[in-house]
């Protein structure tokens, strides 16, 4: 059983300029929010961070073409991803803004297409089920053997995303588990992480939520536990901030609802049982 402790000793407020009391009133008010209510403020969140980019560009850059800026603001969404080899084409810039939401929609309907198991993971699980925050891309986990990547390729190349052809290749020798794709017209990206057959990865597989709700496109998402053990997973060798961040985003928000037999169960086979205690403690929350 999982409680709330009394007094805030040890709870971690998501950053260090936040007071503990306003972090908790924080929560409060999420939790009295519905699932879709939540999911459009990370909707609004995601788009307002692209048009707050794409507007400075432009003020930097008046004058310029509608290509020109194209150009400047795709590379300053892909960052490290934007490789000289691929080539934006749209120059409707409403179609630049998309979010990350509307992109797992369009995934779900590409792999429903062709029967590829997938879910979404990473930043958009976190922000699904925790602290709502802005991703620069969509991480989704897809199980495709070897033979029926060239229809998967086909199938995403056909829709109008640019599939790396070294990636491809990584893939189908074996060499890698990752696929960056990126639509040609709306810049948005996504990672596409092939699965392994290790007891973790068919436990998350088989534990994907499917989101089906009223104006949100559906979509498979990992399971709140599975997001969090392994976004502590990620986070063991990096430190990383954000990815603790997004833990405890996740406890504080589903403390009452969250499967602690089974994060337990995962954290011992995991040896993850010291960072989800850490954890626990921090969202103020305490087993017995």
């Amino acid at each position: 059983m999982v409680s709330s402790v009394v007094g805030k000793r040890n709870y971690q407020p998501q950053a260090v300029d936040t007071s503990i009391d306003a972090d908790i009133y924080l929560f409060t008010r999420l939790r009295q929010l519905s699932l879709a209510q939540r999911i459009k403020m990370f909707i609004a969140h995601n788009r307002g961070v692209k048009k707050l980019c794409l507007a400075g560009i432009k003020s930097r850059h008046r004058g310029a073409p509608a290509e020109e800026i194209r150009q400047i603001f795709a590379r300053a969404v892909l960052a490290e991803k934007f490789l000289p080899d691929f080539h934006p084409s749209g120059v409707d810039e409403i179609m630049w803004i998309q979010d990350s939401i509307a992109l797992a929609g369009e995934m779900h309907q590409l792999f429903e297409s062709i029967n590829i198991p997938y879910y979404v993971s990473g930043g958009v699980a976190s922000s699904i089920h925790g602290e709502p925050r802005s991703t620069r891309d969509l991480d989704l986990v897809i199980e495709v053997q070897t033979q029926r990547i060239d229809l998967l390729v086909t199938t995403l190349e056909t829709a109008g995303y640019y599939c790396p052809e070294g990636a491809v290749e990584d893939l189908k020798q074996g060499r890698s588990l990752l696929l960056n794709i990126t639509h040609t017209e709306t810049i948005a990206n996504a990672d596409l992480y092939l699965t392994d057959t290790l007891p973790f990865a068919q436990s998350q597989m088989a534990r994907r939520k499917l989101l089906d709700l009223d104006e949100i496109p559906p979509f498979w998402v990992a399971s709140p536990e599975d997001t969090i053990l392994q976004k502590l997973r990620w986070g063991r060798g990096s430190q990383s901030q954000k990815q603790w961040r997004d833990v405890l985003g996740i406890l504080k928000l589903q403390a009452e609802s969250l499967d602690y037999a089974y994060l337990s169960e995962w954290a011992e086979h995991l040896d993850l049982v010291d960072a989800l205690s850490r954890a626990l403690a921090q969202a103020n929350l305490y087993t017995e």
